[in-house]
C-alpha cells in the first residue's frame, strides 16, 4: 500500500514538472497576452467573497430555521436522512464560511487593497460571528438527535472524544474518507502548483505562494509518514 502511494506521488510530481516545463518553454510567446485584473484585483476578490458569503449565510439561516422547526418532532430511533443531511451540510458550510472569513481578512489587510475601504474588515467579522452562532446552535440540535454521540466544541479533545463514541462501521467510514482525502489532495497540490505557474506568466504571483503550497504538500506527506511508522511494529 505504501509503495503504491509513493509511486502515484512520484508519477504525479513528474507529470506536474513536465507540464510546468512545457508551459515555461512557451512563456515568451504567451506572456504577451494580458489577462491581469489590474490594481483592483483585491477589490474584485473581496466582492466575490462577499457574494459567496451572502449565499452561504442565506442557506445556513434557511436550513437552521427548518431544523429548529422540526427536530423536536423526530423519532430519535429513526432520524430522517433529510434532517441528518441538513445538520451535516450546515456544519460543513459553517467551516467553509469561517475559511472564507479568514481569506476576507487577508484581502482587506493586504497592501494592494484600497485602504480607504479598510472599514470593510467588519464584513468578514459579521459573517464569522453569524457562522459561529449557527454552528453552535446546530451542534445543540445534533447532540439532541444523537444523544450517544454528543460533541462539545469547546471541550478539550472534542473531536477525538466524539470519534471514540462512533461504532466500528462509522469509524471505518471515517478512516476511508480520511485516506481518500489525503490521496486526492496529492493531485490537488500538483494541479494548483501548475496553475500558479500558468498564472505567473500573465500576472504578478508572489513566489511565496508556490513556496507555501509546496510546504503544505510536504508537511502533509511527512505527517502521514510519521503516523504510519507508529504502526510498523504493531
Amino acid at each position: 500500500m505504501k509503495m503504491k502511494k509513493y509511486k502515484k506521488f512520484i508519477i504525479g510530481l513528474l507529470i506536474s514538472g513536465l507540464v510546468g516545463g512545457i508551459l515555461g518553454g512557451f512563456s515568451k510567446r504567451i506572456s504577451k497576452l494580458d489577462i491581469s485584473f489590474g490594481e483592483n484585483m483585491s477589490n474584485l476578490i473581496f466582492k466575490v467573497l462577499f457574494v459567496i458569503s451572502i449565499i452561504i449565510i442565506t442557506y445556513l439561516i434557511v436550513n437552521i430555521i427548518y431544523i429548529k422547526s422540526n427536530y423536536r418532532k423526530v423519532d430519535l430511533d429513526n432520524v430522517p436522512k433529510v434532517i441528518s443531511r441538513k445538520v451535516s451540510n450546515i456544519i460543513l458550510l459553517c467551516t467553509i464560511q469561517s475559511i472564507i472569513g479568514l481569506i476576507g481578512y487577508a484581502v482587506v489587510i493586504n497592501k494592494s487593497f484600497d485602504k480607504g475601504l479598510f472599514y470593510l474588515i467588519i464584513v468578514p467579522t459579521i459573517f464569522l460571528i453569524i457562522a459561529a452562532f449557527i454552528l453552535m446552535t446546530t451542534m445543540k440540535y445534533s447532540n439532541y438527535l444523537n444523544p450517544n454521540r454528543k460533541m462539545y466544541l469547546f471541550e478539550n479533545g472534542a473531536e477525538k472524544k466524539h470519534f471514540d463514541k462512533l461504532d466500528d462501521g462509522e469509524k471505518w467510514v471515517t478512516y476511508n474518507c480520511s485516506y481518500t482525502t489525503f490521496n486526492k489532495m496529492q493531485s490537488v497540490y500538483a494541479i494548483i502548483l501548475v496553475l500558479i505557474m500558468v498564472l505567473s506568466m500573465f500576472i504578478d504571483v508572489p513566489i511565496v505562494v508556490s513556496i507555501m503550497i509546496g510546504s503544505i504538500w510536504i508537511i502533509q506527506n511527512l505527517i502521514y509518514s510519521f503516523e504510519a511508522r507508529k504502526y510498523e511494529d504493531v
